[in-house]
């Protein structure tokens, strides 16, 4: 019988304890300092290694690509559990799905098409689906912070690993993946216009437009650049601005020609992204009067 949907906002208190097993096969017990809610696509926390001696600083953000808690998922209706529900019973039928294919047992025919397809897809295929998202997006996290590692420390945060987070037994299908990354003091810069502080000015963020312009050649689009993804530090008296949330970054595959690469930068568009966020907060772009000036 399957567990009952569990689609609870934070499911790690403050206080509570996470076992992580690092992809170089070291064991790690964090502690939950405080969740950054809400959550949308993935769980973030502030924790603190339990063990000083793995070289980790004392507090860390911990970022969990669960799908069991992806905020696509839709409520229950009247005529029972909606199929993109979590259940443990969906998670183990889309595990064994995923064997199935590995052993050339069936073929891996899930599409967009097939979810959609005669109404909603079963539940195993939702899951699946799901599934498939987080993975992609923990590897495009990973690689992009990697080949990002001379930036890493001033306006992307420091890379210090990635991993498995270890559910307690029979509770789950899958180990859900998981990075560790520099925490930074500061503020989104959506939330620091939205408490209505100063304006800042646009020496704040031309590292950011240099390092944005930089990424390109070394192999990297954000993808998602946004106001919400740009802190400002420290929150009293921002003095930089660094760019977080890599999960929907891509990566330069090998072999990929100028032209081809140069287009899929250009689609994606970082550096409008940014023009866009700077501007919903009042601060001016290179060759406005105002930006000029400063």
């Amino acid at each position: 019988m399957s567990q009952p949907p569990m689609q609870e906002s934070n499911p790690f208190p403050v206080g509570s304890h996470v076992a992580m097993w690092l992809t170089d096969g070291t064991p790690l017990s964090l502690q939950i300092i405080k969740p950054f809610l809400p959550f949308t696509k993935s769980l973030v926390y502030l924790v603190r290694p339990e063990s000083p001696s793995n070289g980790l600083p004392a507090e860390i953000i911990l970022k969990i690509f669960d799908p069991r808690y992806v905020d696509e998922r839709t409520p229950s209706s009247k005529h029972g559990l909606h199929p993109r529900l979590w259940t443990l019973e969906a998670e183990t039928a889309a595990a064994e799905y995923r064997q199935e294919i590995a052993e050339g047992k069936r073929p891996d025919d899930l599409t967009v098409h097939v979810l959609y397809r005669d109404g909603e897809a079963k539940p195993y295929l939702w899951e699946e689906h799901f599934y498939r998202y987080f993975m992609v997006s923990s590897e495009n996290e990973v690689d992009a912070l990697r080949r990002l590692i001379s930036l890493q420390g001033t306006v992307i945060p420091k890379f210090y690993g990635s991993g498995n987070v270890l559910p307690p037994a029979h509770t789950r299908s899958i180990r859900p993946p998981a990075v560790l990354i520099e925490y930074i003091r500061g503020t989104t810069l959506a939330d620091y216009n939205a408490a209505k502080l100063p304006n800042l000015p646009f020496a704040i963020f031309r590292p950011l437009l240099d390092a944005i312009r930089k990424s390109k050649t070394l192999g990297v689009y954000h993808g998602d650049v946004s106001d919400t993804n740009i802190l400002v530090s420290p929150s009293e008296a921002p003095a930089r601005a660094v760019l977080i949330d890599f999960g929907r970054a891509g990566v330069r595959e090998d072999g990929e020609s100028e032209e081809d690469w140069a287009g899929i930068c250009d689609f994606y568009s970082d550096e409008v992204g940014l023009k866009v966020a700077l501007k919903a907060n009042g601060i001016p772009w290179p060759g406005h009067k105002r930006c000029a000036e400063q």
